[in-house]
């Protein structure tokens, strides 16, 4: 299976795409980045956009979402992500891809056991996984494949039983 793992945010969304059969393998990996001085809309067109361009080019079967966690000290980032997602979301609708969102426990709990996992525990996971001889750089992409063999793991688990 094909799977897109996005790592959401209005700066900078970590974008990977993996296959996942016998061996795991990734495909594409980048980072989606947005201008802070633009206008709202025209960021969120370029989130839009990318991802159109990543699934036209790589045909994933399923789009791998994080989703919102929203810090109550932060609010603004959280209305942020919010709008990030509702693109994201929208995009995978309308290129008809099965949507699987997992939150950062689920990723945390399926990449290393432990619910509490440290990006670096989360990183090194990802790391073993595919077979890299360095962790994936930036943080969203390593993320972003994070959140994919998740969606992964939960598909395989649905379809064994």
């Amino acid at each position: 299976m094909r799977i897109l793992g996005i790592d959401p945010g209005l700066a900078s969304t970590g974008a990977v795409v993996i296959e996942a059969d016998q061996e795991l393998a990734i495909l594409h990996k980048e980072m989606i980045r947005t201008k802070s001085g633009e206008h709202i809309a025209s960021r969120l067109g370029t989130i839009a956009e990318e991802i159109e361009r990543i699934i036209d080019s790589f045909r994933p079967q399923l789009l791998a979402l994080e989703s919102a966690f929203i810090r109550r000290d932060a609010p603004q980032t959280g209305l942020s992500l919010g709008k990030v997602l509702g693109v994201v979301i929208l995009t995978a609708h309308r290129k008809r891809l099965k949507l699987q969102e997992v939150t950062p426990r689920e990723v945390k709990e399926t990449l290393t056991g432990y619910g509490n996992a440290t990006k670096e525990q989360i990183e090194r996971a990802v790391k073993v996984r595919f077979k890299l001889k360095e962790p994936l750089r930036p943080d969203h992409v390593a993320d972003a494949a994070a959140i994919a063999l998740t969606a992964a793991s939960i598909v395989d688990r649905l379809g064994s039983r």
